[in-house]
């Protein structure tokens, strides 16, 4: 039985994402300028339903394939796939909540990290957006707070990591339009791997 805060979640999960179906529907389509799909995922998990936000993550995939995220978002989609024993997944939207924020994790984990002299490409990237979503990062318990601070550790996410932070340090002091696009080319096809090889 649903207390009334998780009642008031789920209701708000499904009413997005029904909103996001009428949409494609009605246009063909989905331009959620709300920004609307990034809550549904993060509303079920608050409304102790992770099956049902791993399966709208399913669905999401499929319907914004190239989406960039946000990492509260991908946050909630670890936590999901953790919650329901998907771990491959899990680590995988870790990794990536990791790369949206760098100082998330180890926030989380009662860890704080320094701000990095590097570029921060938005306002997500840097460590006062984790003031905006103090709420949020609120939900996870600790049990999944250690398995961040371990994973944070760990060599393949220290490496990704520091590979990041170099990446954006030299994008911080590099102004020349060609070498810039090189080194983001670089680090994606670097971060595409690693990504995909994370079992």
């Amino acid at each position: 039985m649903l207390n009334k805060v998780q009642k008031k979640y789920r209701d708000r999960a499904n009413r997005a994402r029904r909103e996001l179906l009428k949409e494609k529907k009605m246009f063909g389509g989905i331009s959620d300028g709300s920004g609307q799909r990034y809550r549904v995922c993060v509303d079920y998990v608050r409304s102790d339903a992770p099956k049902k936000a791993a399966e709208f993550m399913d669905w999401f995939n499929q319907e914004f394939p190239d989406d960039i995220g946000e990492p509260a978002f991908f946050l909630y989609a670890a936590i999901a796939y953790y919650r329901i024993g998907m771990m491959k997944k899990a680590r995988r939207y870790l990794l990536d909540a990791m790369l949206s924020n760098i100082y998330m994790l180890p926030y989380l984990s009662g860890q704080p990290l320094p701000r990095q002299d590097m570029w921060h490409p938005s306002y997500w990237d840097q460590p006062d957006y984790l003031l905006e979503i103090e709420g949020l990062l609120r939900e996870p318990t600790a049990q999944e707070r250690e398995w961040f601070k371990t994973h944070f550790a760990d060599e393949t996410f220290s490496e990704i990591r520091t590979k990041y932070i170099e990446t954006y340090r030299a994008l911080q002091h590099e102004r020349e339009l060609d070498a810039r696009g090189q080194i983001l080319d670089e680090w994606r096809e670097y971060a595409s791997s690693v990504r995909e090889n994370l079992g």
